[in-house]
């Protein structure tokens, strides 16, 4: 069984995944080219109580992407905007805000994918004479490195596994996915040199 398609992803995997700054991307954020968001606990627009999953403004947030000198980590934010709609709506309770920081932010997965196909952003080189790689494994190789960098190796060798076929999932370009036992046997060894430190 797949898992479902991943429905969003942060701001540090997009720069990596565009080989850009995250500046950048809150540049195209800012003038409208995609969207930034957040999940907030309860706040009140006007009379309105709102929470869960909603835009920010990036423009709201550019000392957290300067280009020159060191950018913010986090900030307040004094409007959002909910799911389908273009209005923003003003955070009236609590009157500072709500505190965001970089980490936060998340891309929907959908524009993510329309912006790269709108760019041919995942377009690949033309392969060099003789047969090409069936799967991405080098890819996948730079993804587990990221992801065991920073948030560590998850608790069973089958969420990693799990892990690595959603990757496989959402970059295959032709949507070839290895069979598990295929993964299991490229993990196996990574998963068996990393629990040794342990």
């Amino acid at each position: 069984m797949n898992l479902p398609p991943r429905p969003f992803y942060s701001l540090t995997e997009i720069s990596a995944r565009w080989g850009c700054a995250a500046a950048d991307v809150a540049g195209w954020s800012a003038t409208g080219l995609l969207s930034l968001n957040t999940s907030i606990a309860s706040v009140i627009c006007g009379r309105q109580p709102v929470a869960g999953i909603v835009q920010v403004s990036a423009a709201d947030m550019m000392r957290m992407f300067r280009r020159h000198g060191p950018s913010d980590e986090e900030c307040r934010v004094y409007r959002i905007r909910l799911a389908g709609t273009t209005e923003w709506q003003f955070i009236t309770d609590p009157t500072d805000g709500v505190l965001v920081k970089i980490t936060d932010l998340l891309l929907l997965a959908d524009e993510v994918h329309k912006f790269e196909d709108e760019r041919d952003l995942l377009r690949r080189p033309a392969s060099p004479p003789g047969s090409a790689p069936r799967y991405d494994w080098d890819g996948v190789n730079l993804m587990l490195f990221r992801r065991i960098n920073e948030r560590g190796l998850p608790a069973t060798q089958g969420e990693l596994i799990n892990e690595v076929q959603d990757w496989f999932a959402q970059n295959s370009p032709n949507g070839d996915i290895p069979e598990e036992s295929t993964t299991r046997k490229k993990i196996a060894p990574i998963w068996r040199v990393l629990r040794e430190r342990d």
